[in-house]
């Protein structure tokens, strides 16, 4: 089986119909998962992590703790990258983490290449990673390139905001 963390950027610029639409594919991807006996986990961050949810099969609590994230102020990927690292305990199951975000790193002297160097730790700690980008700027879309690169992942590009709980959903079964 697999452990999946669905890590959704919640900060200022994910405000409204982006945020809206990134909730409804963490339900769509909860739902699907939990059926097929697989857990999923949350985090939702901002300047910092404002929500974790262990890897669980209760959907309800999901649920509830999806439609309760709202968006703030900055984005912070590092911090958000290492403690993904500590939610996942389970040593017989797969580990999979989907990052959703729309925007550059913005904490710390050196944002990207602290980012870069959470990824590796991602790799090194047998995490596979997705990174959802959702309409990135040219810079961000470079910078979501090489930390899939590093942490040999995959990147989805998400410029349809329609589109996202299929690309969330493809994903998921590409994992398992």
């Amino acid at each position: 089986h697999i452990d999946i963390i669905y890590a959704l950027d919640a900060s200022g610029s994910m405000r409204g119909k982006k945020i809206s639409m990134c909730k409804k594919a963490g339900v769509a991807l909860a739902f699907n998962a939990i059926e097929k006996k697989d857990k999923v986990g949350l985090m939702g961050f901002g300047s910092a992590i404002k929500k974790i949810v262990e890897p669980t099969d209760d959907f309800m609590m999901l649920l509830k703790e999806i439609t309760g994230i709202i968006a703030t102020t900055q984005t912070n990927l590092t911090e958000t990258l290492k403690k993904a690292i500590e939610l996942f305990h389970s040593r017989d199951a797969s580990k999979h983490l989907v990052l959703i975000t729309d925007a550059m790193p913005t904490i710390g002297n050196n944002p990207s290449k602290d980012a870069l160097e959470a990824v590796s730790l991602i790799r090194d700690a047998g995490i596979t990673l997705s990174i959802v980008g959702i309409m990135l700027t040219k810079e961000a879309e470079q910078l979501a390139k090489q930390m899939v690169e590093i942490s040999q992942g995959k990147l989805l590009i998400c410029r349809e905001l329609e589109n996202l709980d299929a690309l969330i959903l493809e994903d998921y079964y590409a994992a398992i």
